[in-house]
């Protein structure tokens, strides 16, 4: 600890110090922490500061796996500051996906919706041409920036028109090959950027933000990445390569773990949705029909395919999404087509390789190695590879019509954390900790700790309604449901004398409320979050709305953005409402997810609906409360909210007398007694 405390940049708080001592003790010892520290708590300083001290004693690398940005530089902002307090540099790197960090094609209109697979294709190509073109044997061609870097604004350089076959290598990589590696270290250690001022640093300088990032992975302390880049077979094998490292040498630290096994689902999932398929049919009529074995060609199969996926979605999705029956797809086709599994396995083959040679053919042209009829051939044969338990067969018609083989176990991508030296994951709402252990398969005794909210206590008043509820049943079944729910919102409201945020469980049930005539009750300046916000919108919106005076009302959604992303100090925010338990959707994924984790843990339902629940009140009515200075009201209306009673200490019943004791506790006054 004597080390700890000479690099700890801050006095250090209570709260922290367990936070200390159990991530060093994982540096000593190795294995998994499961860390639950309220808001406040200065987790992630607390966590960096040992787990750097320890990566650089044993010479390791701390990979620092974010979820957004704004974390992100949060991180980087705490590395400088322990850099600051030991008297020395510390090397760190951020890391994003090509195309928002490529300066040479962003505003390249053939580039939207690339993959990263066919982004580096293309980025392999360019960096192969620029080292041809330096090659002092090779014909002088110049290798000037298509546009002056200095000119650009402070996020973006100017809207430019490019043709891609007409470009020739990169400049941006062109000035990097010629640049001094090692100065270039000492001046990003020193400077510590976060990664928008890494991006637009390298803009100025006119050197390739992406290349940069990976060559300083090879000595950097600190590696800063979204999960893709650990969690992804493929992307974790080009990281590792660049840091130069196993993985018994990796420091691993997860932020807002809690997002975690959701984000594996996803990524394990894999989709067939009628626009790629079109896009596939289009990709064949403009260069040709072509054969294929079993006496059909390229354009009636995906005809085929366009009808019976449009016919599967139609029959098993219902209103939003439905479980397939297994095999459905195949059967459905082989009976369009006719022929055997066998000759349907040829057909896609087929289609493959076409679809290969496209690529490789739009590659020498120098466009983006892209084929619709690739991507549509590996998704049937790894459909094909992807069945029960692990997986489910779905049809959904929002926000996509598609077809998805939906993961359900998120066990399988996690298994290379077991591998790092340490992990640590980290959340204000990674309870319950044991939901989280098992979801990800991680040792059963894998350390956990979990640290209260550092506030005190009377800074929060908690009450739920007895009265209302949103239980499906009871609003589908009971015409008075709504309008009860809807007046004990108004009457909530009308007690709050502060700026205040409402979060519904979903965008449904907020325009319901919409529909009855909220809008027109709330305080004038009453803002609503909306499906669809841009960043720049959703951003423009909650400054507004916290630049504003008086009692303003925000209406948002559990779950969404502004519930749990985004910090509302002192008294921007100072209420919470929270209408209805937040329990996910009973979507079909959902089911086979509940029905999965009672076959594998045996708890589906505390792991598949009240987990997911708890946390999303929890990151709720944390926006409210970001200091000991902080003072909050938040209200749930639901009579069902009893069962988190001991997850939110202090939550009392609604009673009549609720409205004088908000106006006490934010005028200071002693509390009335509850009646």
């Amino acid at each position: 600890m004597d080390l700890i405390e000479r690099i700890f940049p801050y006095r250090m708080r209570p709260a922290q110090e367990p936070i200390v001592r159990a991530a060093a003790e994982r540096g000593e010892k190795g294995g998994c922490l499961l860390l639950d520290a309220a808001t406040g708590t200065g987790k992630t300083v607390s966590v960096l500061a040992p787990v750097l001290a320890h990566a650089e004693a044993a010479d390791h690398r701390v990979l620092y796996l974010v979820r957004t940005h704004s974390q992100g530089a949060q991180v980087i902002a705490e590395a400088k500051a322990i850099a600051r307090r030991r008297g020395s540099p510390i090397l760190a790197t951020t890391l994003e996906g090509r195309q928002g960090r490529c300066l040479l094609l962003e505003d390249v209109a053939e580039m939207e919706g690339g993959t990263a697979e066919e982004f580096g294709r293309l980025c392999g190509d360019r960096k192969r041409a620029t080292e041809r073109l330096l090659d002092p044997e090779a014909v002088p061609s110049p290798l000037a920036p298509p546009h002056p870097p200095s000119g650009a604004p402070a996020d973006r350089a100017p809207t430019r028109t490019v043709d891609l076959p007409d470009l020739e290598g990169c400049p941006y990589y062109a000035k990097l090959l010629g640049s001094d590696l090692v100065q270039l270290e000492q001046k990003i250690a020193e400077e510590s950027p976060h990664a928008g001022q890494f991006s637009q640093w390298s803009r100025e300088q006119a050197i390739c933000p992406y290349e940069l990032s990976k060559r300083l992975c090879r000595h950097a302390r600190l590696v800063v990445a979204p999960y893709v880049f650990f969690f992804h077979p493929h992307i974790r094998r080009s990281l590792l390569d660049w840091m130069g490292v196993p993985l018994s040498q990796v420091d691993l630290v997860v932020d807002e773990a809690h997002n975690l096994p959701e984000a594996l689902r996803e990524m394990g999932s894999l989709p067939l949705g009628e626009e790629t398929l079109r896009r596939a049919r289009q990709e064949v009529q403009e260069r040709g029909d072509f054969p294929l074995p079993g006496r059909t060609s390229a354009l009636r199969l995906l005809e085929a395919l366009q009808r019976v996926v449009h016919g599967i979605i139609e029959e098993c999705a219902g209103e939003e999404e439905g479980l397939l029956p297994p095999g459905l797809l195949e059967e459905r086709l082989l009976a369009e087509l006719g022929g055997t599994t066998h000759q349907w396995e040829e057909m896609l083959q087929g289609l493959l390789a076409w679809g290969e040679a496209l690529r490789e053919d739009r590659r020498r042209a120098r466009r983006l190695p892209r084929s619709y009829v690739r991507n549509v051939a590996l998704g049937l044969l790894g459909w094909r590879t992807l069945g029960p338990p692990e997986h489910v067969p779905l049809a959904r018609k929002t926000p996509r019509r598609e077809l998805e083989a939906a993961a359900l176990d998120a066990s399988g991508l996690a298994q290379p954390i077991q591998e790092c030296h340490l992990s640590i994951h980290m959340s204000g709402t990674l309870s319950p900790l044991a939901e989280y252990r098992d979801t990800l398969g991680l040792p059963p005794a894998s350390a956990t700790l979990t640290i209260p909210s550092p506030f005190p206590p009377g800074n929060r008043l908690l009450f739920y309604s007895p009265e209302v509820s949103t239980r499906h049943e009871e609003l589908r079944g009971d015409p008075e449901a709504m309008p009860r729910l809807y007046a004990a919102l108004r009457a909530v409201l009308k007690g709050l004398p502060v700026k205040t945020a409402v979060f519904f469980p979903s965008f449904g049930l907020l325009d319901r409320f919409l529909g009855m005539g909220l809008g027109r009750d709330l305080p004038e300046g009453a803002v609503v979050e909306t499906r669809g916000l841009s960043t720049g919108e959703l951003w423009k919106l909650v400054e507004g709305f916290k630049a504003a005076h008086g009692a303003r009302v925000l209406l948002a959604v559990c779950g969404g953005r502004i519930a749990e992303g985004i910090d509302f100090p002192d008294e921007e925010l100072q209420a919470v409402v929270v209408v209805g338990v937040p329990f996910p959707a009973p979507t079909a994924r959902r089911q086979a997810l509940m029905r999965y984790l009672d076959l594998t843990h045996g708890r589906g339902w505390e792991y598949c609906m009240q987990a997911p629940a708890q946390r999303a009140i929890l990151q709720a009515l944390g926006r409210m409360i970001r200091s000991e200075n902080d003072r909050g009201v938040g209200v749930l209306l639901d009579r069902r909210a009893a069962q988190f009673q001991g997850v939110l200490p202090g939550l009392a019943p609604l009673d009549p007398g609720f409205p004088q004791r908000a106006q006490a506790f934010f005028s200071g006054s002693p509390h009335p007694p509850s009646t």
